[in-house]
């Protein structure tokens, strides 16, 4: 079903039953059609009837993001870890959001979290090293050089759906060390998906790229594995708030 197709069908469940759920999913289908403004009101009004449903406020949270109110999503996403301290979706959120800033001390306490929560992916202990790395660097103003745990920046923003930001990382990375094959296939591989968000402009979602094929236990073929874990985890829990709406009690 395409994405017209699901904003009509949620629609008319909500105009059905305006005092349901969901408005969250149809919010977060508008956040995914570019319509932030619309979807930010459709949550303000929602979340006026049902004020603590915090799925509801992790779309909050990430439209605000999407929409370049980073102040306000902060003070959302921080209001679910109040209720929900090892909510996964947030703690990434939040680190995407505190790595773009450079701000690493903030970022260490939330990838501490997520090394604990998801130890299996071998992205956060290399995210939480380069952290501290960094700020040890900012504390000490001794330089520090772009190590290869970079790549886990590259992940988090296409896992959120930042394509430009990943692609302005990868490209400051190969003007470093231009024989880094592997950064120059990730580049190809998000080029090949179409063009870039232009400079100024508000990120809006785009489907995160699939890997390039590499031969079954060959190099990349963790990696390759692990994103589409992840994309497959997410959507879950999409699909499960679109299930939880309904009529409310």
């Amino acid at each position: 079903m395409n994405l017209d197709k699901q904003i009509e069908v949620f629609t008319q469940r909500l105009a059905e039953d305006p005092h349901s759920r969901n408005f969250a999913p149809l919010a977060d289908l508008l956040r995914q059609d570019g319509q932030l403004e619309e979807a930010l009101e459709l949550l303000d009004d929602g979340l006026g009837r049902h004020p603590d449903y915090l799925s509801a406020l992790v779309i909050k949270g990430r439209t605000l993001l999407d929409s370049g109110k980073v102040d306000l999503a902060r003070q959302v996403l921080a209001q679910v870890l109040v209720e929900d301290p090892e909510n996964f979706v947030v703690l990434r959120l939040l680190t995407e959001d505190a790595r773009s800033r450079q701000a690493w001390q903030e970022s260490i306490p939330l990838l501490e979290k997520l090394v604990l929560l998801d130890p299996d992916d071998d992205r956060w202990p290399g995210a939480l090293a380069e952290a501290k790395q960094f700020a040890a660097r900012d504390l000490s103003g001794d330089p520090v050089e772009f190590s290869f745990a970079t790549m886990t920046l590259v992940d988090i923003y296409l896992a959120q759906g930042y394509q430009a930001k990943a692609l302005a990382a990868l490209n400051q990375m190969a003007a470093s060390d231009p024989d880094r094959q592997d950064i120059l296939a990730r580049i190809a591989e998000i080029q090949a998906e179409g063009p870039s968000i232009p400079e100024g402009q508000s990120p809006q979602p785009v489907t995160t790229p699939q890997p390039l094929e590499h031969p079954a236990g060959g190099p990349g073929g963790e990696q390759a594995s692990r994103r589409s874990g992840e994309k497959q985890k997410f959507e879950e829990w999409i699909n499960r708030i679109r299930q939880e709406g309904g009529p409310s009690t």
